[in-house]
């Protein structure tokens, strides 16, 4: 019989809360008469080659429960297809789920129901396009916030030490350890904005308004009008930057002289001192030199 429902599941994410969720809605799943099946993750890489099977299979809905992590490895693969991705909101941040209005407080049930009964809805995804041929440099999509300077070395930080926190205290931790020894790059930025050249404090260039769970960086970024919202923060002291910080869960900072945001489909990226790392969806996407570019409207999602 073919399937109805495959699920992607990280037996690592949130706790490993994310294997019960899914085996959960699975179950849901195959009690409303659906064909589903479940497969679980391993290594990196797992989540896009079990999507990108799927689509070839015919799956007309692939599963993501996880992380953000999880789901941009998913939407690279369902990416300009016509197979619609579902998400369970499983990992420590879910950014991308909270942007389309799924929460990880969600009742189970709710979210099979979504998942069975729940509108599709067309969504933008970002993509980062090295402009060096450097080994293991690659087109990768991400599908909330690009980030680089400050903020992705706190994500660096996150991914290297495992702390017992999660979410949004996961990353508040990593930032007060990181702020001691970070030093504000210098960068060359380029784009339908127009251009800046100097030292920042970071760049973050969102397909949607959070990340880090819910760190407002990007307010009023839409998952589905075409246009990156980039959000500059040139550099500043490191007194200055713990007065922001508390500002970025309410989006108020953009208030601040060091801040500004712009809209724009695409952001080209040089650095002025050497290679940066450019991270999304809390993983490391790639290095300077790069190119962050929309994909409007090419990923099917469904919703509640």
């Amino acid at each position: 019989m073919p399937l109805d429902f495959l699920i992607i599941g990280n037996p690592t994410s949130g706790r490993r809360r994310a294997t019960a969720m899914a085996q959960a809605v699975l179950e849901q799943l195959r009690a409303a008469g659906r064909s589903a099946e479940l497969k679980t993750t391993s290594a990196p890489g797992d989540a896009k080659r079990l999507a990108a099977e799927a689509v070839q299979a015919g799956v007309p809905c692939v599963v993501g429960c996880g992380g953000d992590g999880t789901l941009q490895e998913i939407a690279s693969a369902l990416a300009q297809t016509e197979t619609v991705m579902g998400i369970l909101p499983g990992g420590r941040c879910n950014d991308l789920a909270r942007a389309l209005g799924i929460q990880r407080s969600d009742a189970l049930a709710t979210l099979a129901a979504m998942l069975l009964n729940g509108p599709v809805r067309k969504i933008d995804l970002g993509v980062c396009v090295p402009l060096t041929a450097m080994p293991g440099q690659e087109r990768r999509v991400f599908c909330t916030v690009a980030t680089l300077g400050f903020d992705s070395e706190v994500t660096k930080f996150v991914l290297s030490h495992r702390f017992p926190l999660k979410g949004t205290a996961e990353y508040l931790h990593a930032t007060v350890r990181v702020l001691a020894r970070f030093h504000p790059p210098r960068v060359r930025l380029t784009g339908s904005f127009g251009k800046f050249e100097g030292p920042i404090l970071l760049a973050a260039t969102g397909n949607s308004s959070s990340y880090g769970g819910a760190l407002q960086i990007a307010p009023g970024a839409l998952i589905d009008d075409g246009l990156l919202d980039l959000c500059l923060v040139r550099a500043v002291s490191k007194l200055t930057l713990l007065r922001i910080l508390p500002k970025v869960f309410k989006g108020r900072h953009l208030s601040h002289p060091a801040v500004s945001l712009q809209r724009t489909t695409n952001v080209q990226i040089e650095p002025v001192d050497g290679p940066l790392t450019i991270c999304a969806d809390g993983e490391i996407l790639g290095q300077t030199p790069a190119q962050l570019e929309v994909l409007p409207m090419c990923l099917n999602v469904k919703t509640k």
